[in-house]
């Protein structure tokens, strides 16, 4: 019933409509997502009675028998069409000898499958998927204590490069400089002593990244790229979520300029996401430096994620 296909550039719009009405603001649920990282999960995509149904088919373990979805997106306000498509996710997966295994569900999706099909599925929650969310307000002022060292750090950047350092939105001539500037910064990253799982995340990521170049302006991407004495030291980019999110997809800096994220991000809010009123700082992937990072930008508030695996026969 369910005949998922590959993204193709004619798919973009639809698909990316119901993301924006249906996706929650989490980062996993978007066009960008489907697009830059379709090397990782390999999303694969069927519409059918007014939802979308997403098939992340590298993450499919034939071993395991289980076959790997994203939450219908469709009106969860009426119950027996959400029912309904999880049904029809379920008859997917066993017409294909697997159950089946929900990936990056929010808290109000995955309680309510749990209420619609109880004692079904096993839920966990998936510590490393959950997104850090910060409001337009916080981002831009930074008032209060808990920020103290955050702005003092934006400060100090000011006070050392304040005549050396500039911003321009990305533009179509900047796509290639971003681009060199990436490898440089990806060989540095090389040198080091990172173990294999480090390797294969920054490979990954890099993945996306030369995607979302390739594509930067068809795709909807926005962004701002730094100069210190007229070379590029750092760029950022991201895209709408909806009409509330804003997703920072990537910022990258020339760490040999301290404080320079601070400094980048701070450009990035300003420049990109007036109008919104949070920004998605997306996950952790539970590498520790980068959680530990995230927490002491003291977010607003968490969008919690979870795993629900079918239970077998």
């Amino acid at each position: 019933m369910l005949a998922f296909k590959t993204l193709a550039s004619d798919m973009r719009n639809v698909i990316g409509g119901y993301f924006f009405k249906y996706g929650e603001g989490s980062c996993q649920h978007s066009i960008i997502s489907a697009t830059c990282l379709n090397h990782k999960y390999g999303d694969m995509f069927c519409e059918y009675n007014n939802f979308l149904y997403t098939l992340r088919s590298k993450l499919c373990d034939a071993n395991k028998k289980e076959r790997v979805y994203l939450f219908p997106m469709g009106d969860k306000n009426d119950i027996y069409a959400v029912k309904n498509a999880v049904e029809n996710i379920l008859d997917d997966a066993h017409e294909n000898d697997s159950i089946v295994k929900f990936e990056t569900l929010t808290k109000n999706s995955a309680d309510l499958i749990l209420n619609l099909f109880p004692g079904k599925f096993i839920a966990v929650h998936d510590r490393d998927k959950d997104e850090y969310i910060c409001s337009f307000d916080r981002q831009t002022n930074m008032q209060g204590s808990d920020l103290a060292v955050k702005r003092n750090k934006i400060r100090s950047f000011y006070k050392n490069y304040n005549d050396r350092f500039s911003i321009s939105l990305i533009k179509p001539e900047h796509i290639e400089k971003i681009r060199t500037f990436q490898n440089n910064w990806l060989a540095e990253k090389f040198s080091r002593d990172y173990d294999y799982n480090q390797i294969m995340q920054l490979k990954n990521e890099n993945e996306g990244i030369q995607t979302a170049l390739d594509n930067f302006f068809e795709i909807g991407l926005s962004g701002v790229v730094a100069f210190i004495d007229n070379e590029i030291a750092a760029y950022a980019y991201g895209a709408p979520l909806n009409n509330n999110f804003f997703d920072a997809i990537v910022g990258k800096g020339d760490r040999k300029f301290l404080n320079i994220h601070r400094a980048l991000n701070l450009a990035f809010v300003k420049n990109c996401c007036v109008g919104y009123d949070y920004i998605n700082y997306e996950e952790d992937l539970g590498v520790q430096g980068l959680r530990t990072r995230k927490i002491e930008d003291r977010p607003d508030f968490l969008i919690k994620k979870y795993i629900l695996t079918e239970v077998r026969a």
